[in-house]
């Protein structure tokens, strides 16, 4: 029953965002693919790097998104009732949003790859399937911690647009100053790939940055620990 309610809650939210990420995707991979010429090979990788960078804002822009919601705004509209009623704890409750807001994640980092791979693939243009794989794991791997982020500033904070306000602004201001002071952590450029690309032939290479990944990983924990330990202390 709470992964049915957490799943009504973020539906609407998912499948339109899960829409715009393929249809993109894929109409601007099909389009480009007609303005490439023959001897297309590295032009076509850097055609997929750059699809990475704008599905990553999007993706980005998606899953903060589905970290809004829960009891804190439902309290906020005066809805909360229901929710606190059932016989789970609140830790409970939020670890079903989270779990259901995590395989949504998912999906959406990994349709558009599949879409991007199947039209290449139709387009007569082999794409290798450890470039896919290496782009969705970084992607999820990096960008869970904006959804982790999401859901902490939802159990901080009431209102419809104030949550998703804040969390974009930090997503923004994030990416601002790491990129003009702390650049070697920047997350983005981790996210979208930008330390691992070869650009002569615009492929990831490298070894898997699994060090940043654990990083990133334990980060996107500890708020969401946090996000537990908020939504188990406030009064409703």
């Amino acid at each position: 029953m709470l992964w049915y309610k957490a799943w009504l809650e973020t539906r609407s939210r998912f499948l339109t965002c899960l829409a715009t990420l393929t249809i993109f995707c894929a109409v601007f991979v099909r389009h480009a693919q007609g303005l490439i010429g023959p001897g297309w090979t590295a032009d076509y990788n850097r055609l997929l790097f750059v699809t990475q960078q704008f599905l990553v804002i999007m993706w980005i822009l998606a899953v903060v998104l589905l970290g809004m919601g829960g009891i804190v705004r439902e309290k906020a509209i005066g809805t909360s009732s229901l929710s606190l009623s059932l016989p789970v704890s609140r830790a409970r409750l939020l670890a079903v949003r989270v779990g259901t807001g995590v395989l949504e994640a998912i999906a959406l980092g990994v349709a558009p790859w599949t879409i991007i791979f199947l039209i290449s693939f139709l387009a007569g243009v082999a794409i290798l399937i450890s470039q896919v794989v290496f782009h969705v794991a970084l992607l999820l791997g990096g960008g869970l911690t904006y959804f982790a982020m999401a859901v902490l500033v939802s159990s901080l904070l009431e209102g419809e647009y104030t949550a998703p306000a804040v969390a974009f602004a930090v997503v923004l201001l994030t990416a601002i100053i790491f990129d003009a002071w702390l650049r070697p952590f920047n997350l983005w450029r981790m996210v979208t790939g930008d330390f691992y690309v070869d650009r002569h032939t615009y492929l990831l290479s490298g070894h898997f940055p699994w060090r940043g990944m654990l990083a990133s990983m334990s980060g996107a924990a500890v708020m969401l620990l946090a996000s537990i330990r908020v939504i188990q202390r406030r009064d409703f």
